[in-house]
């Protein structure tokens, strides 16, 4: 008998592991690393949609769809249970420092946050689309009418007691229309920019809740340089800045928003780079003029050269045609003659173009 309890008791511990295995196998963590997922819908109708690569150093690339074009972010991400975070290190036109993604399957993600080209709830999946396309709108649904057959038996109780007394009851119960008032106003945007004649650029300001009764309102404290909708989509008039402001019950909130010529930024402005091992009278400068003209001051080693040309400003990049580089003869970069800037943000410029000591993914900072 003991013999026979023995051996039950080993079996129910080995189906008991196998299960514990099991489980563990059905909780393994989705594999990302080396994939790309691909919006299903363009909100701007390019042919080719935006898309997001997942490298397994735990790097990021997201090509997001944009008006004129698209723009490129970069960083890290990390996956916690369900839940993509990417880290943005480079929002190239983005003032964006966070993103979030729902993982729904292996093949399928849910964008959590909106950009400029990608909206909040779009879905990408590991299969390429292409072709036109706008994101649809969603149906609006009607509430549900009350059921008929409650009301009428009210009525009818209603009646029997009005019959029972000799009175006629009055209605007394009032069913006030519920007020949610506004607790704060939320923006992914303290301080944006863009160029004259842009058009619909959501600034993503919402009120918290979003189910708020109060309604919000939006106004620009010039509307020569720049316009905002009842939605909260400005508008980019004419180069100057001026200040969003929107109002929701008590709560207030201010983006400062500026608008730059296309071709040339609004004033004089000069950047410099930072190598650690290079004292500052030797750093590499590059300077923007008003003008149209540019002057990048380069370390040879023997000394410093100067660069020079015109430039232009064009879907967030500087491009620097040079028409003087006779100082760098004989050194790295002797033969450029295009020198391009990417826009990282208000203050930052990455090289693109391999110099003498200055080269490519070199950043250059604002000064001042």
């Amino acid at each position: 008998m003991k013999k026979k309890l023995l051996i039950v008791l080993i079996m129910i511990l080995c189906l008991s592991a196998c299960g514990k295995k099991g489980n563990e196998e059905e909780k393994a963590s989705y594999e990302l690393g080396g994939n790309t997922y691909y919006n299903s819908v363009d909100n701007y109708g390019h042919e080719d949609h935006s898309k997001l690569w997942f490298g397994k150093d735990g790097s990021f690339v997201f090509t997001d769809s944009y008006t004129d074009g698209y723009n490129e972010l970069s960083g890290k991400w990390t996956l916690n249970e369900n839940v993509v975070t990417l880290d943005v290190e480079d929002g190239g036109k983005e003032s964006v420092s966070k993103l979030i993604l729902e993982v729904l399957d292996k093949d399928t993600l849910k964008l959590r946050t909106s950009l400029a080209g990608s909206k909040s709830d779009d879905l990408f999946s590991t299969i390429e689309v292409k072709g036109s396309s706008v994101e649809p709108k969603k149906e609006e649904t009607t509430p549900a009418a009350p059921e008929e057959t409650k009301t009428d038996t009210k009525e009818e109780e209603k009646k029997e007691e009005e019959k029972k007394d000799g009175t006629k009851k009055e209605d007394t119960a009032v069913t006030p229309s519920e007020k949610i008032p506004c607790t704060g106003i939320t923006s992914l945007y303290r301080n944006y920019w863009s160029y004259e004649n842009e058009k619909d650029w959501d600034l993503e300001i919402r009120p918290v809740p979003e189910n708020t009764t109060d309604k919000i309102t939006f106004k620009s404290s010039d509307e020569k340089v720049v316009k905002i909708d009842d939605k909260g989509r400005a508008t980019a008039v004419a180069p100057g800045k001026a200040t969003i402001e929107a109002v929701c019950g008590d709560k207030k909130l201010t983006v400062n928003y500026e608008v730059r010529a296309k071709g040339v930024p609004a004033t004089a402005a000069s950047y410099k780079a930072k190598f650690s091992d290079v004292n500052d009278a030797f750093q590499p400068t590059v300077s923007f003029d008003p003008t149209g003209t540019f002057v990048f001051t380069e370390n040879v080693y023997a000394g410093m050269a100067k660069i020079k040309g015109t430039y232009k400003i064009e879907d967030g990049r500087y491009y620097c045609t040079v028409t003087d580089n006779s100082s760098m003869q004989g050194f790295a970069g002797q033969d450029v003659k295009e020198i391009v800037f990417k826009v990282v943000d208000e203050k930052t410029l990455k090289l693109k173009t391999d110099l003498c000591m200055s080269g490519s993914g070199r950043l250059f900072y604002l000064e001042g």
